[in-house]
């Protein structure tokens, strides 16, 4: 097993670390004879197949103080091979990553909405009794329904979609029957971790041109739904735009005053994400060969073209002149020198076969990854609310801010509809079809009406008084 670190940073929160695994490595025993005492010794040690087509990628769990954590981790190594196997386990992974941190939130005091205290309940993934809603899987799903942003009854502060909710809560429901198949867990009735229902569907279709299709039953096909998942609608009928939570202008304001809290790399990603509309894996992987070859001090805003986009096309961007000046500062720092150099020692090593020259790269001289970039944005995310309570927004955020703040920003300039602005939006959010924009427009039309309607409010009690 071959850990693979992106940089030496401290967490103060449950990650994610990548790694690479060979599946077919098998456990030998050496055989030690002490000359003098004639005493035998067997050491076990792990032989490599030495096979690359059975290195495979999967993650596992870290504690804030670096342990692994077990069994989940066990069982995301287990996924790579055998019965079940899977390709890609990065979904499962973060499924089992949230309700880890949801196990740990247990162990502290909560507050509920009327300001009551909350004991501690102390849960662990080993919490099974005869009745299956005292569970921690059954808890934890209240949990991802109590914070499902599809939900109008949620209360929670985090923003699940609804498939994240049901992909997180369908890993954790395999997770468990891994460990009482392994005898990890007792599977009895005083262990219960849900009641299972047998459906039987129909599989294969019926001619609809034989007058008798009706008489003839098809073949049936059996599977098992638990009532946990049954507790989560199959679909997720909200309108795109209602999904959407960009941050408020105060909110806004208070990201630039933190931001500068973190490691400058992280910052200035992070910020390319909120001030350009950059996707993180594109804030990541940003090149470095523009910057710094022209002198743009005349321009307000910056045109810049990046290729490492979702689907491969190539785009132009625009970053405010201030950003890009403090980029081509951190281009020149010495830190990314070092790390350019390390960089450099892996390409020639043939360690690293991607050559581009990325501006941000890690200590290790690798581009950072949506894992780094998720830990420091849970760090600032804790700063803020120690401040603003319900300052609860997540990396993706910071995209609809940058649309949503755009279209009002040269909506008013232009003194246009946002109807007039969505192709240009599109362009700059690398949007193959602006279907896929049109939910920016319909948010800033709804957020236009209720500060319409809210105006009219204000101006008749105004003229009550």
């Amino acid at each position: 097993m071959i850990e693979k670190h992106d940089e030496n940073d401290v967490y103060d929160d449950y990650r994610l670390l990548s790694i690479e695994v060979d599946t077919l490595a098998k456990l030998r025993i050496s055989q030690v004879i002490d000359t003098d005492s004639g005493e035998v010794t067997h050491l076990p040690y792990l032989s490599p197949s030495k096979l690359q087509s059975r290195i495979k990628n999967t993650y596992i769990i870290v504690a804030p103080d670096g342990r692994v954590v077990y069994p989940q981790s066990l069982y995301l190594v287990s996924k790579l091979s055998g019965e079940g196997k899977i390709q890609d386990t990065k979904s499962m992974a973060k499924g089992l990553l949230a309700f880890t941190r949801y196990l740990d939130s247990t162990h502290y005091p909560q507050v509920d909405d009327d300001g009551n205290d909350i004991p501690p309940q102390y849960l662990t993934y080993k919490t099974l009794t005869k009745h299956e809603e005292e569970g921690a899987p059954w808890q934890f799903a209240e949990h991802l329904l109590a914070n499902c942003r599809s939900r109008n009854e949620a209360t929670g502060d985090e923003a699940y979609s609804l498939n994240s909710a049901r992909s997180y809560m369908g890993a954790v429901i395999g997770f468990y029957k891994w460990m009482q198949r392994h005898g990890y867990l007792k599977n009895d009735d005083k262990h219960v971790l849900t009641h299972f229902t047998e459906v039987k569907v129909n599989v294969g279709g019926t001619n609809q041109h034989d007058m008798l299709a009706h008489t003839k039953s098809g073949a049936k096909r059996g599977y098992e739904i638990s009532n946990i998942m049954k507790m989560f609608p199959k679909v997720d009928k909200t309108p795109a735009h209602q999904k959407l939570k960009p941050m408020t202008l105060e909110h806004k304001e208070l990201f630039s005053q933190h931001i500068h809290t973190l490691p400058k790399a992280a910052s200035l990603i992070l910020r390319l994400c909120e001030e350009a509309g950059l996707r993180i894996d594109e804030a990541t992987h940003f090149p470095a060969r523009d910057i710094g070859d022209k002198d743009f001090s005349g321009l307000d805003v910056v045109p810049l073209t990046i290729t490492h986009t979702k689907g491969s096309k190539q785009r132009t961007i625009e970053i405010p002149i201030a950003l890009y000046e403090e980029l081509e500062q951190f281009k020149e720092c010495s830190q990314r020198q070092k790390n350019l150099t390390r960089r450099k020692d892996l390409i020639n090593s043939k360690e690293e076969l991607d050559t581009t020259e990325y501006l941000f790269l890690s200590n290790k001289g690798r581009p950072y990854t949506e894992n780094t970039l998720e830990a420091h944005f849970s760090k600032l995310r804790l700063r803020i609310r120690a401040i603003e309570p319900d300052w609860h927004y997540r990396i993706h955020d910071l995209r609809s801010t940058y649309a949503t703040h755009w279209l009002w920003c040269e909506s008013k300039e232009r003194q246009v509809a946002y109807e007039y602005l969505m192709d240009e939006l599109a362009s700059l959010m690398g949007h193959e079809s602006t279907a896929t924009t049109e939910k920016y427009i319909k948010f800033m039309n709804k957020f236009d009406e209720q500060l319409r309607v809210a105006k009219s409010k204000n101006n008749k009690i105004n003229k009550g008084c």
